[in-house]
C-alpha cells in the first residue's frame, strides 16, 4: 500500500510539472516561406553615429527577407532619420513598404505619412510639418524622400497640395513638382487665410525661403497677385515677405477696386498676412477704380503702404519714384458733361488715400511736376500747370478739390471750339507766380485760382503783371492786385486794382490808375488828340467796356499828348464812335503848331540865332460839360464855358469849338470857335483892352476875326476910349479894323471919350 501510494504521488507530480513545462514552452516558429530566407516580428534596425549617437533606426511589426537577402518587406513600418544633435528625427510611418538592402532604398507603395522635426524628448511645441502621399521612396541611408503622386501637407500655419514631392533631410528642403497649392493661416485663427499657388514650389526650411516658379498666385480674399517667378520669406512660420516678377495684383473687396503691377514687386506682410508694404520697380503701375473717376499711378518704382488698424489692408498712401504720373480721368457723363482728365507728373509723386483706402485725398510732388487739364468737352479749355512743388486736394469722387504750388506756372490753351469757330482771342495764354492756389467745383472744374508773388501774364500781345491776382474761372475774370498793369500793343494801363475780362480784354482798373494809349497805326483815334503822339491818362478809376471800344476815366480824369490835355471828373473815350465825353470840371487845352511861326515870307526857314524860341501858344477851355464828336471834329462846351487864349478870353454859356485836322498846316488846333448865351469877350494888349459882349459870338482863329451878335452886341476899346453897338460887330485881334453892321430902323451907336487936355 505504502509503495501504491508513493507511486500516485509521484505520477501526480510529474504530471503537474509537465502541464507547467507544456504551458512555459515557447511556440514552435512557423515555416519559412519558399524564396524566403527569414522572417521575424516586432523587428528593428538601427545605425549610428561613430560618436554613439542615433542616426536611423527602423521598426516594423512584421519583417520579411527574400531568399538573397537583398529585399525586405515590412508591415507597420517606423522610419526614423536623426538631425546632427541626436535631439530630432524626421519620422516616415507606412503601413507596408519593401527595403532593398543593396542600395538602402525603402519604397511604401500605400500611402506614407512624413513628420517633420519631431523631438526625442518630449512634446513638440506647436503642431509638427506633416506629409502624407503615396509612393514615396526613401533613401535609408540619407533620408531622402520622393514621389510623384499626390500629396497633402500640414503644418503649423497651415496646409497644402501638390502633385509629386521631395524632402531632403540634410538640407531640411521640401520640394513639391507640379499643382502646388498651399493655405497659409495668420497669426489669429479668425485671419483670412492666405493661398499661395505654383506650378512648382521648394521650401528650405531652415532659411524659411519658399521659392515658386514658373508662375505663382498668391490669394487673400478679394486680393489676389498673379506674377512669375517669387520668393516667399517665412517668419515664425509666417509669411514675412513674397519678392516676384512680372506681377499683377488686384483688391476688389467691397467698396474697393485696385490694380497694381510691376516688373518686379516686394510685398511686406504682418503676422496676419496683411500686406503692410509693396514696393514695385519697373513700369509699376497703380490703378484705383473710383466712384466718378478711375486714377492711374505709373512710375520706375511704385510703394504702396497699407494701414492694418482695422484688420484689413486698406491702402494709406503711394509713392512713384522715376517717371512718375498719376491719371484721374473721370467716368463719362451720359449727358455729356464730362469733367476734365487730369494728369499729374513729377520724378517723385506722393499719393495719399483718404481712411478706408477707398478714395484719394491728395497728392504732393517732392520735385518738380506738371498738372495738366485735357479737356473731354469741345468748349473746355485745356490747362498745363507747371511748379517746384504741388499740394492736390481731393474731394468726392476723386475729383481735384484744391491745389497749391510753389514757383508754378500756367499755360492755358484754346478749347476745340474756339479753336473751329477761328476766335480772334485763341492764343495760348501763360502765367507766372511765386505761388499758386486753386478750388474746383463737385465737376473737378476750377473755379478761382489766386497766384501770389511776382505775378505774370501773357496771352499774345496782351499782358499783365500785379504782386498778385485771382482768377474767377466761371465768370472768365482776373483780378489784379497791388502794383497791377496789364498792356497790349494799343497801350498800358496801371493801377491799384485791375479787372480784366480775359474773354473780350475789358478791364476795371481802380486806384492811381495812369494809361498810355500808343499812336494808332490805323490812325483811326480821335482828332481831338493827336494821332502819332502817344495818349497818356490818369484817373481814380478807368473802366474798358465793349471789347476795349469804349474807356471810361473816372475822378481826376486827365488825358494828354505833350502839352495837348483834357481833365475833368469824368471822361468817357468811344473809340468806335471816334466821340470823347468829359463831365464836371472839364478843362481842356491845345497847343498850336510851331511848325509855320519859323518861316519868312519866302517860305525860307530862318536861322535858329536870328530870334528867340516862341513862346508856347495854348488854346484853353473849362466848362461844367463838354463832347467832342470826331465825324465834325467839334466839341462842344456846356453849362457856362470859360475860353481862353494868349491876349484873349471868352466867357458865355454854351461854346461850339472846331478843331483842324491833326495832320493840317494850320498852326492851332482851334480852326473857330461860337458861343451863345451871355457872352463876354476880353482882349488884353500891352496897350489897349478890348471888351465885347453879345449872346452870340464866333471866333476864327487863322484870321484873328470875333463876330458879336444878338442880344445888344457892344464893343468897348480903352485905345480909343471908345464903345460901340451894332446889330452885328466884326472885328479883328491882329488889326484896329472893326465892321460894325445895323439892322433896318436900328442906329449904330459909337460913343468916342476925348482924353481931358491938361
Amino acid at each position: 500500500m505504502a509503495i501504491a501510494v508513493i507511486a500516485v504521488a509521484v505520477f501526480g507530480t510529474y504530471q503537474a510539472q509537465r502541464k507547467r513545462a507544456k504551458a512555459n514552452q515557447r511556440a514552435v516558429p512557423a515555416a519559412v516561406p519558399l524564396g524566403t530566407s527569414a522572417n521575424a516580428v516586432e523587428w528593428s534596425w538601427g545605425k549610428s553615429t561613430p560618436d554613439g549617437k542615433p542616426a536611423i533606426e527602423l521598426h516594423a511589426k512584421t519583417f520579411t527577407q527574400s531568399q538573397d537577402n537583398n529585399r525586405m518587406e515590412l508591415k507597420e513600418v517606423e522610419l526614423q532619420i536623426y538631425t546632427k544633435d541626436g535631439k530630432h528625427y524626421e519620422r516616415v510611418r507606412s503601413p507596408i513598404a519593401v527595403m532593398t538592402v543593396s542600395d538602402k532604398k525603402l519604397y511604401a507603395p500605400g500611402e506614407a505619412e512624413i513628420t517633420l522635426d519631431v523631438p526625442v524628448v518630449g512634446d513638440a511645441p506647436h503642431p509638427l510639418t506633416s506629409i502624407k502621399a503615396a509612393s514615396v521612396n526613401f533613401d535609408s541611408v540619407t533620408g531622402h524622400a520622393v514621389t510623384d503622386k499626390h500629396v497633402s501637407f500640414s503644418f503649423d500655419g497651415g496646409e497644402g497640395t501638390s502633385d509629386g514631392a521631395s524632402y531632403d533631410p540634410d538640407t531640411r528642403t521640401l520640394h513639391l513638382d507640379h499643382n502646388v497649392s498651399v493655405n497659409m493661416k495668420g497669426k489669429d485663427p479668425k485671419s483670412t487665410p492666405m493661398k499661395i499657388e505654383s506650378d512648382e514650389l521648394n521650401y528650405t526650411e531652415k532659411e524659411g525661403v519658399i521659392h515658386l516658379g514658373p508662375w505663382s498666385r498668391m490669394t487673400r480674399d478679394q486680393t489676389i497677385i498673379n506674377a512669375g517667378p517669387a520668393v516667399v520669406k517665412l517668419l515664425d512660420k509666417k509669411i514675412d515677405t513674397i519678392d516676384a516678377t512680372d506681377a499683377k495684383g488686384t483688391d476688389k473687396r467691397p467698396g474697393r477696386d485696385l490694380e497694381y503691377s510691376a516688373a518686379t514687386v516686394h510685398v511686406k506682410y504682418t503676422p496676419d498676412h496683411l500686406m503692410e508694404k509693396l514696393n514695385g520697380t519697373g513700369n509699376a503701375r497703380l490703378v484705383s477704380h473710383g466712384k466718378g473717376s478711375d486714377t492711374t499711378m505709373l512710375g520706375d518704382t511704385v510703394d504702396l503702404f497699407f494701414n492694418t488698424d482695422s484688420g484689413e489692408s486698406d491702402l494709406s498712401n503711394a509713392v512713384a519714384r522715376g517717371h512718375g504720373s498719376i491719371e484721374s480721368k473721370p467716368l463719362a457723363d451720359p449727358k455729356g458733361a464730362t469733367g476734365d482728365t487730369k494728369i499729374m507728373k513729377s520724378e517723385v509723386l506722393d499719393l495719399f488715400m483718404k481712411p478706408g483706402g477707398k478714395d484719394l485725398s491728395r497728392v504732393t510732388t517732392n520735385a518738380p511736376g506738371t498738372l495738366q487739364f485735357v479737356p473731354n468737352q469741345i468748349a473746355r479749355h485745356g490747362r498745363l500747370l507747371k511748379a517746384q512743388q504741388m499740394d492736390v486736394m481731393y474731394g468726392d469722387k476723386n475729383e481735384i478739390q484744391s491745389f497749391h504750388a510753389v514757383d508754378g506756372s500756367t499755360e492755358t490753351y484754346p478749347s476745340e471750339e474756339e479753336r473751329k469757330r477761328k476766335k480772334p482771342l485763341t492764343d495760348v495764354t501763360y502765367t507766372s507766380s511765386k505761388t499758386i492756389d486753386a478750388t474746383f467745383d463737385e465737376k473737378g472744374q476750377i473755379k478761382t485760382m489766386k497766384q501770389t508773388d511776382n505775378f505774370r501774364y501773357t496771352e499774345g500781345v496782351r499782358k499783365a503783371q500785379s504782386d498778385f491776382a485771382t482768377l474767377d474761372q466761371p465768370k472768365n475774370l482776373m483780378n489784379l492786385e497791388n502794383h497791377a498793369r496789364i498792356a497790349d500793343d494799343t497801350g498800358t494801363t496801371i493801377g491799384d486794382h485791375i479787372e480784366l475780362q480775359q474773354t473780350t480784354g475789358d478791364f476795371d482798373a481802380r486806384g492811381h490808375v495812369s494809361t498810355t494809349r500808343l499812336p494808332d497805326a490805323k490812325k483811326s483815334s480821335s482828332d481831338m488828340l493827336d494821332k502819332d503822339e502817344p495818349t497818356q491818362g490818369v484817373a481814380d478809376r478807368v473802366v474798358s467796356a465793349n471789347r476795349n471800344r469804349l474807356i471810361h476815366y473816372m475822378g481826376n480824369a486827365v488825358l494828354w499828348q505833350s502839352s495837348n490835355r483834357i481833365q475833368a471828373d469824368k471822361i468817357d473815350v468811344d473809340r468806335e464812335k471816334k466821340s470823347i465825353v468829359a463831365d464836371g470840371q472839364v478843362v481842356s487845352q491845345f497847343k498850336d503848331d510851331e511848325k509855320n511861326k519859323d518861316k519868312d515870307a519866302d517860305n525860307k526857314t530862318k536861322p535858329a540865332s536870328s530870334k528867340a524860341a516862341p513862346q508856347p501858344v495854348f488854346t484853353v477851355v473849362r466848362a461844367p460839360h463838354m463832347v467832342y464828336t470826331d465825324a465834325d471834329r467839334l466839341a462842344v462846351y456846356t453849362g457856362g464855358t470859360d475860353f481862353w487864349r494868349p491876349t484873349l478870353t471868352v466867357k458865355s454859356r454854351d461854346l461850339k469849338a472846331w478843331l483842324n485836322d491833326s495832320n493840317s498846316d494850320e498852326d492851332s488846333r482851334l480852326n473857330h470857335a461860337v458861343a451863345d448865351g451871355a457872352v463876354n469877350i476880353v482882349q488884353a494888349a500891352p496897350d489897349r483892352k478890348r471888351l465885347g459882349t453879345s449872346e452870340h459870338a464866333e471866333y476864327y482863329t487863322d484870321e484873328g476875326k470875333i463876330v458879336l451878335s444878338g442880344g445888344d452886341p457892344k464893343l468897348s476899346d480903352t485905345f480909343k476910349n471908345s464903345s460901340t453897338e451894332g446889330d452885328k460887330l466884326t472885328y479883328f485881334t491882329d488889326d484896329d479894323r472893326l465892321i460894325v453892321e445895323g439892322a433896318p430902323k436900328k442906329q449904330v451907336k459909337t460913343h468916342l471919350v476925348r482924353k481931358k487936355r491938361s
